[in-house]
């Protein structure tokens, strides 16, 4: 929850929404793209790079990027989370004023012209979570929207006051208006990747899911990873890459060794093809994660919640999953599947 400073109860402080077409903190992982979102954009230099590279200076200026803390508050409604996923962060304004950044994920492959109207729904949202926290408050904070869209075709943002029909401009005054800042990371878009390495093999990947046989894509994501200094960080960045690009992408195993081969340096080689070569494994394990997640879903009429649970489906072997699948069928509820004996 938001610590009671006295600088945010008078409501000066700023939101900053970011809307990223494409669930609530980890509800369903067989949605791929919510879980690589999840894991890369969790971590705070990773957002921080975003914005820094993103939002209009006029904006970043009054932004104090080095205080952003994440929280667990999300917004989503589970009947949407598979479509949806939220992060949320703390950050301190000018002035030392309190708010907050608000990051929506959007699981989309082609433009919703009605997304200010979702994202209408979500900042009323936040609005009413600031009352219920600060009741004495007097004034609301700004909220400025920031809409990244990933999907196949090239996108452009709808202003919700264009999606009004409206008999005539005298009535103008009653539609709810509001901006939002636009980036498009579609395949054909001429949006710049721009950033640190990290950021910018994020929005690579989520560009390659849109063309799925690109060589050329890979290439640029390989020469990125090759950049990374030798250490357990890059290799868990390399590890998160390669488990999303084997879900998304249709190169086979061989033609992935032999792009390692020709474009990596040999210092990282060895890293690199030893990820590489999961490739196809790893894409068959998370495939028949989704499968239990959605066979759950059907079975029980709910999401798995429970955070243990999901990393054990997340570290589970084979094996584990085929019994797990088994138990379903005449499981009472959703412990009984994960059960230890």
């Amino acid at each position: 929850m938001l610590r009671p400073l006295s600088p945010f109860m008078a409501m000066a402080g700023v939101f900053v929404v970011c809307v990223m077409n494409g669930p609530r903190p980890m509800t369903e992982v067989n949605n791929i793209h919510d879980t690589f979102f999840r894991e890369t954009m969790s971590h705070k230099e990773v957002a921080a790079d975003f914005l820094a590279n993103y939002l209009p200076a006029k904006v970043l200026k009054h932004i104090r990027l080095d205080t952003l803390t994440i929280t667990k508050d999300s917004f989503v409604d589970e009947k949407l989370d598979e479509y949806y996923s939220d992060l949320l962060y703390h950050v301190t304004f000018t002035g030392n004023r309190l708010g907050l950044i608000y990051f929506l994920f959007e699981h989309k492959s082609f433009p919703d012209r009605f997304t200010d109207l979702q994202l209408l729904g979500y900042l009323s949202e936040n609005w009413q979570l600031v009352r219920k926290q600060f009741p004495k408050a007097k004034k609301l904070p700004l909220i400025i929207p920031i809409i990244v869209y990933h999907g196949k075709p090239k996108g452009k943002a709808v202003r919700l006051a264009d999606l009004i029909d409206l008999p005539h401009p005298d009535l103008a005054c009653y539609v709810p208006t509001f901006d939002t800042a636009f980036y498009d990371f579609s395949p054909g878009a001429d949006e710049e990747i721009k950033g640190d390495i990290y950021i910018q093999l994020i929005l690579h990947c989520l560009r390659a899911k849109n063309i799925p046989k690109s060589r050329e894509i890979l290439i640029h994501i390989l020469l990125l990873l090759a950049q990374l200094p030798e250490d357990a960080t890059s290799m868990h960045w390399i590890q998160k890459i390669f488990r999303y690009l084997s879900q998304v992408m249709d190169i086979e195993r061989g033609v992935v060794h032999d792009l390692v081969k020709e474009n990596v340096p040999l210092n990282m080689e060895g890293k690199i093809m030893t990820i590489a070569e999961q490739w196809k494994q790893d894409g068959r394990i998370e495939g028949r994660q989704a499968i239990i997640q959605r066979q759950i879903a059907k079975r029980f009429g709910k999401s798995i919640t429970d955070m243990d649970i999901q990393e054990r489906l997340r570290k589970a072997t084979p094996e584990q999953l085929d019994l797990w699948a088994e138990r379903i069928l005449d499981a009472k509820n959703v412990d009984e599947v994960f059960k230890d004996n």
